[in-house]
């Protein structure tokens, strides 16, 4: 880690190997479980190009308030591709030794990713102390969440992290305490504290507690898959307005029980004829 006061650029002269090419391949000894390791070349590379056959003892890696979980012989995540003059953590299930593939050898450069920016108001300062939590389900209402929904991580009533909805297994940092510490990072997330989520949910714009399901405990570095469904427990029936209104050619309206029951709802014209039947039969409160 290079801790620096503004955006530089280093440059490390006398280095051994200077050239991954014209100094041959550089083989890193990997060690279970955390690695810090540079990607030495100057173009972008897909995590699994770069990787090989060594991707297969690689559990997740991250970068700068990004990760990528291996999942079904691929990585799923926020960070898709290597980038120069970067350098990542590897979470690794073994020892092992390996050596990036070259982009040399006919493998297709990957262009340089952008994570999309949350509201101003929902983003935290990255530090180097770091966690993810990968969400494999979120559903508000039992709804699964949009991709315009932003999913926020709290300790106690601090955002320590957040991501918009970017499908299953979206990954949600949540930025610990930095090293040196100072004001900035008051109230950020410790070992030992309990992370809580909410979702800004775009088609209402409110905000919305969540329960969430799995390892919720904050530790440098771990990463968790866990669940999340909204905390709503209706008290009464009720039927939510249309949104959008007027619309075309679709729009969406939320219904709420208190307990099991039938339900039946069902849309009709001007002169009381039924056009549609969306719900008949029993529901579960929520």
């Amino acid at each position: 880690w290079v801790k620096v006061s503004g955006a530089t650029t280093l440059s490390l002269t006398d280095a051994e190997p200077v050239n991954y090419d014209a100094d041959g391949a550089v083989e890193y000894a990997i060690s279970y479980g955390n690695n810090l390791v540079s990607y030495p070349f100057a173009a972008s590379q897909d995590l699994g190009d770069a990787l090989g056959d060594a991707a297969g003892n690689i559990y997740a890696i991250a970068g700068e308030g990004v990760a990528a979980l291996a999942m079904g012989g691929g990585f799923i995540g926020s960070l898709e591709a290597f980038e120069g003059g970067s350098g990542y953590w590897l979470v690794a299930t073994a020892d092992f030794d390996f050596s990036f593939n070259g982009v040399e050898d006919g493998l297709t450069r990957t262009a340089k990713q952008e994570v999309r920016a949350v509201p101003e108001v929902y983003s935290y300062r990255q530090s180097d102390q770091q966690a993810f939590f990968f969400v494999q389900n979120a559903t508000i209402g039992g709804e699964v969440l949009e991709s315009d929904d932003v999913v926020i991580a709290y300790n106690d009533d601090v955002i320590v992290g957040s991501r918009y909805w970017n499908g299953e297994l979206t990954d949600i940092p949540a930025i610990g305490v930095d090293t040196d510490g100072g004001d900035m990072y008051t109230g950020y997330a410790e070992a030992g504290d309990k992370i809580s989520f909410k979702v800004l949910d775009a088609s209402t714009g409110e905000l919305v507690e969540m329960d969430s399901e799995g390892d919720i405990e904050w530790s440098h570095f771990n990463m968790s898959v866990i669940n999340l469904t909204d905390t709503f427990l209706a008290t009464e029936v009720s039927l939510g307005n249309a949104y959008p209104n007027p619309f075309n050619p679709t729009t969406m309206l939320s219904y709420d029980v208190p307990v099991d029951m039938n339900v039946s709802l069902g849309i009709y014209d001007l002169r009381g004829r039924l056009v549609d039947e969306l719900v008949n039969g029993l529901r579960e409160p929520g």
